[in-house]
């Protein structure tokens, strides 16, 4: 019975890992570009640049944190560098899904048109 119980725990700390990183995720995409899109219609388009850089890198920290924590708990180096990269990865993956520049703005708006339009 204790391994059922330790099978489900494991099983429920994945999906709490996958919940974490997709709030930072889901909210890097808004801020991007707000609620109405990139195209502007609606509401307008609403950019803020420095959240949404902001919000990237708490998502690749949050998808290496795992084995981050692991690499400092056997302190091991080449772990802590494959923790390293798996945030990078991962935070320009999620730029590349969600369509943001390195800058934190729309690839498809100018880097001026979206400081200007953040405030």
């Amino acid at each position: 019975m204790s391994v059922d119980v330790s099978r489900t725990l494991k099983q429920r700390r994945k999906a709490q890992l996958g919940a974490d990183l997709i709030i930072p995720v889901l909210a890097a995409g808004f801020t991007l570009c707000g609620v109405s899109g990139c195209t502007g219609g609606g509401f307008g388009r609403a950019t803020d640049p420095g959240l949404t850089l902001a919000l990237l890198i708490v998502a690749g920290a949050v998808a290496a944190l795992p084995l981050g924590v692991y690499a400092a708990v056997r302190r091991t180096p080449r772990l802590g560098a494959y923790a390293l990269a798996l945030a990078v990865l991962t935070t320009l993956t999620t730029a590349y899904v969600i369509g943001s520049d390195l800058r934190g703005c729309p690839r498809n708006v100018s880097h001026e048109t979206c400081v200007e339009e953040s405030g």
